[in-house]
């Protein structure tokens, strides 16, 4: 059989591009693969189309053309002639349909997606009365957790949510074989007017989860992410690009003590070794975490002498939620990270700077404001390895630094202001270890264990106690339990920390612990999606900075509010 030079040239590169991808290396990447299908495709229909437009002119120099219809020409009843458009030409002969406009060309190229939508029905029992949804704990570090001296902490909770419902929605297509866009939008509805900020998920509303582009590049081995994601300090299953990242399974969707993360704005970019080294710089949206309601139970306290200015209220105006502050940043914070993927496991090397800005003066009349930025920084690092394949993943990570707080799920505060007004950076660190088996088919069983801890920054000027962790700090009235308050009264119910008149409860966190195991079990996996449902059993305790007693009170001394919660969750996925 004859066969034309293009069609054979065709022929012989889908074999050459076959033959390629059969000796590459099989990546759990379904991307990577899919462009590998579309690529194989794209040569197929090609050839088809070809194919198809040399058979029609080979027919169409077989047979007579026959002439078109002429438009005509006719006489209305008012003497006036009409001319008639041309009638349509006659239906092809091989049946296709004719189209007078079609789609734009790139659309048959772009791949789309919604796996990981899923409507949820879920709800929480809770030991002590956090007034908290049913889908997600407060900052694991505030005293969500009510102290001994709060009506709340006789209180039981019980309460369901379906706000952890999400709508998620991927494209992708290639630009050419080696160089690929994708774009990816997700949104819950987890969230209330007044708690949108910019600390740590950026959940203004409608509460938008990540709305990110990617771009990658096969032939540079290069990748760059814009918009929002999960942060890069957060831990990979694989690499290091979006969608990939090792979050917890929990059903809380605070996730746990000791897991660092932040959805942040970003500018990602990364370089990759053959998909096994990579590395990359990525820089985010900064914001700093302050003590303070509801963070510690002791405000920022200010050196005698010195007026401080470290945060300015947000602007509704600005598009920022008005009912919170916004501290005042001067550079972005800049992650550096190195994973491997050696083909047993994923590891990690992480590096974190941040530059904490606050403006002060001595009062004077010829002073004036002075600007003043400290810089923080962190370092750590992580594993994931299949301790036994397909059958259990164990996994830790560990940060460490000083200004860290607001990467960890506690919330604990990054910084104070110093002696000499100057933001000083609180030391912390944070690990988690944890274990994910799946003994039968369609089934998950989670463990972890976290913790963030803080260390003391106190100090002391003319007498007036500051910092974090002050053994001076009055500490007496955490203990007892304060029955003047009214929990009935809309906007006076009693605080997670008020004391008793004329007792002082200065409640700063030293170290959050949790332990927490759950299992998800899918009911239903075919056609019509899937149907999962899930338990969890979560501990979580604080332990307070040891204080100085006064009066006839009884000092934090060994303070430990703790909290044992039972949750459940129905979800169901159309779409995977």
């Amino acid at each position: 059989m004859k066969v034309n030079k293009p069609f054979g040239g065709l022929l012989l590169g889908a074999l050459l591009g076959a033959s390629q991808i059969a000796i590459q290396p099989a990546y759990a990447d379904e991307e990577q693969m899919q462009r590998q299908i579309d690529a194989m495709k794209r040569q197929l229909e090609k050839m088809q189309r070809e194919l198809a437009e040399s058979k029609k002119q080979s027919k169409k120099q077989s047979q007579p053309q026959a002439p078109a219809e002429p438009a005509q020409a006719v006489t209305a009843r008012n003497g006036n002639e009409i001319v008639l458009p041309a009638p349509a030409p006659p239906r092809p002969d091989d049946g296709s349909t004719i189209f007078t406009k079609g789609l734009p060309s790139w659309v048959e190229g772009i791949h789309f997606s919604m796996a990981g939508t899923y409507l949820a029905a879920e709800g929480v029992a809770r030991q002590h009365n956090e007034v908290a949804d049913g889908a997600s704990m407060p900052p694991f570090g505030s005293p969500g957790i009510p102290l001994q001296n709060s009506a709340l902490w006789n209180e039981k909770e019980f309460r369901f949510s379906a706000q952890q419902s999400r709508i998620a929605l991927k494209a992708w297509g290639d630009i050419d074989p080696n160089q690929h866009l994708k774009g990816y939008f997700e949104m819950d509805f987890l969230g209330a007017a007044t708690d949108a900020n910019n600390r740590e998920s950026n959940s203004f509303n409608p509460r938008m989860r990540q709305a990110f582009g990617e771009y990658d590049n096969d032939l540079w081995h290069f990748h760059f992410v814009g918009g929002q994601a999960w942060s890069f300090l957060t831990q990979n299953r694989v690499g290091m690009l979006p969608n990939f990242e090792n979050i917890p399974l929990t059903i809380d969707a605070q996730y746990v003590v000791g897991f660092d993360w932040l959805r942040n704005p970003q500018l990602r970019f990364v370089y990759d070794v053959d998909k096994i080294a990579w590395f990359g710089v990525s820089l985010e949206e900064p914001a700093a975490v302050f003590p303070g309601a509801p963070s510690s139970g002791n405000t920022n306290i200010v050196p005698p002498g010195i007026n401080t200015n470290i945060n300015n209220f947000c602007q509704g105006s600005s598009h920022l939620n008005n009912t919170t502050t916004c501290s005042n940043d001067v550079a972005p914070d800049v992650i550096e990270k190195f994973a491997i993927d050696p083909g047993f496991g994923h590891y990690e090397l992480v590096g974190l700077e941040r530059w904490f800005s606050d403006s002060t003066n001595n009062g004077l009349p010829n002073s004036s404001w002075s600007q003043k930025v400290t810089m923080g920084w962190g370092v750590g690092g992580s594993f994931l390895v299949p301790a036994v394949p397909k059958i259990l993943d164990l996994q830790g990570s560990i940060l460490y630094g000083q200004g860290i707080g607001r990467y960890t799920a506690s919330q604990l505060p990054d910084v104070v202001i110093g002696p000499d007004g100057t933001l000083s950076p609180i030391k912390m660190l944070s690990f988690l270890v944890g274990g994910v088996a799946h003994p039968f088919e369609n089934n998950e069983i989670y463990a972890y264990y976290g913790q963030d801890q803080t260390y003391a920054n106190a100090w002391t000027v003319a007498g007036t106690q500051g910092g974090w962790g002050n053994p001076n700090f009055a500490n007496n009235g955490c203990f007892n339990q304060n029955l003047t308050n009214n929990p009935g009264a809309l906007g006076s119910g009693p605080a997670y920390n008020t004391p008793i008149a004329g007792f002082t409860c200065s409640f700063n966190v030293q170290k959050a612990q949790e332990f927490t195991i759950g299992f998800w079990q899918d009911a239903y996996k075919g056609d019509l999606g899937r149907l999962r449902y899930g338990l969890q059993y979560e501990y979580v305790r604080l332990t307070a900075f040891a204080g100085l007693p006064t009066g006839t009170g009884t000092p934090n001394q060994g303070l430990t509010p703790d909290n044992n919660m039972l949750w459940f969750s129905v979800r169901y996925y159309p779409f995977n």
